[in-house]
């Protein structure tokens, strides 16, 4: 499993982002329910109408007409029933809805942004772990060779036993370390796959070396501009302002008559009466037959209904206050949370920075160290110094090479970081070239 296949499982096995996807379905399901309460909807009618009776007179009795035993009745029709809420409120909840829509998916992807970062952080810690144990193995390989020439310069006399047990202990002791380092990083690796929540067995594909992507080539003003108007958080904020500046404005809904507006158009046709004969033309004799049919029928309503509240304890009013209450909190929130964003480009940028020159350093350090390590030991072994100088030589140079692998890592985690704080990247797009 790579880096982009951990934060791809993590995003699909993640109980927050599983949560924060099912908002987001309700949020769109609440917007299609808003969308057709605001907007007329269009039905189909397919209707069948079927009765039988015996002995029955039926309400045409009292003319001396007989109700027909048998009798059905088929309807088709197509029409819609429109109702324009008061003030236009069903197109203010359905903005609403929509700002809701919306605040919930940028809520996701803002979700699994910090997911994509998490799992960077656990995946690198391996891969820095790990290059610690390739430097614990170059160190014992160091030490063996100095418990060599210890021995060595005490057989002919040049050196004191003492100077092979001092190289003894420090062979030891890089001993120790690379048995604690390797168990760091199988407990790291665990740790990764809790994380992503898969199974502690789960086997990982890590890289040998360790990427350093490039620094944004924009100026930090712009980085901000940009996070501005793509991260999510800002625009959910945003939308938080819309849908309370939307329930605001429902508040004088009251004050506007509501109009139900309904249409149909269709054909009714009596299969068991068509071609009946039903009486008789008092002018000219001939019967009177039912049509086969009919030429089809329509039908417009509307109904408008006016209420105003005279008497309503305050309810309104109440109303009001709340609604400006939850739009001046959304205001404030759309503030903060721009701020929150100016300051993470800022500072994440810096460490980018800081942390792309101290790798610089760190590069330095490391390949001097390893330098003068390789040198102290030809000087030992020529008789120009003491041991216990190659041994703090030695030292230096591992410190030198573990702060030189975990500022390449500290610099991947601030790259990944930075990129989060833009919301131009997607969670697999951040850690897309890092593998």
């Amino acid at each position: 499993m790579t880096l982009i296949d951990a934060v791809s499982y993590a995003l699909d096995h993640n109980p927050t982002v599983a949560q924060q996807y099912a908002s987001v379905r309700a949020a769109e399901h609440s917007l299609a329910q808003a969308r057709g309460t605001a907007f007329p909807t269009v039905n189909g009618l397919l209707q069948n109408y079927a009765q039988k009776s015996a002995n029955y007179g039926g309400v045409y009795e009292i003319i001396g007409l007989q109700q027909s035993s048998v009798f059905s009745q088929n309807t088709i029709q197509i029409g819609t029933n429109y109702t324009l809420d008061t003030g236009g409120l069903s197109f203010l909840q359905l903005a609403s809805a929509r700002a809701q829509a919306a605040q919930a998916e940028e809520t996701l992807a803002n979700t699994e942004d910090q997911i994509a970062t998490n799992v960077a952080n656990a995946f690198y810690a391996v891969v820095q772990k790990q290059a610690i144990v390739v430097v614990d193995a170059s160190d014992l390989q160091y030490q063996n060779v100095l418990v060599d020439v210890a021995k060595a310069k005490e057989r002919t006399g040049v050196a004191a036993g003492v100077d092979v047990l001092k190289a003894q202990v420090a062979q030891a002791k890089s001993e120790s370390t690379l048995v604690g380092g390797r168990a760091d990083v199988d407990n790291a690796r665990e740790d990764l796959a809790q994380t992503i929540g898969t199974s502690l067995d789960q086997q990982f594909v890590f890289p040998t070396e360790i990427a350093e992507p490039k620094l944004p080539a924009q100026p930090v003003d712009v980085l901000e501009d940009v996070a501005l108007n793509a991260r999510p958080d800002v625009k959910a904020a945003d939308d938080a302002v819309a849908a309370a500046q939307f329930t605001r404005k429902g508040w004088d809904r009251e004050l506007f008559p509501q109009v139900q507006l309904t249409a149909a158009m269709g054909n009714q046709f009596a299969p068991t009466s068509a071609g009946a004969i039903v009486g008789v033309n008092p002018t000219t004799g001939a019967p009177i037959v039912l049509p086969r049919g009919s030429p089809g029928f329509w039908t417009l309503g509307a109904t408008s209904t006016f209420t105003l509240p005279f008497v309503d304890y305050g309810q309104r009013h109440a109303e009001r206050v709340n609604d400006d209450a939850q739009l001046a909190s959304a205001r404030t929130a759309l503030d903060q949370a721009r701020l929150q964003v100016e300051i993470d480009v800022r500072q994440s940028y810096r460490a980018a920075q800081t942390a792309l020159a101290q790798l610089s350093f760190a590069r330095d350090e490391s390949r001097l160290g390893t330098e003068s390590a390789r040198i102290a030991e030809l000087q030992y072994q020529h008789g120009l110094i003491a041991l216990s100088d190659v041994i703090q030589t030695q030292q230096q140079s591992v410190t030198a090479q573990s702060d030189f692998v975990a500022a390449r890592v500290m610099y991947v985690d601030a790259i990944v970081k930075l990129r989060v704080s833009l919301g131009t990247y997607t969670a697999q797009s951040a850690v897309a070239d890092l593998q």
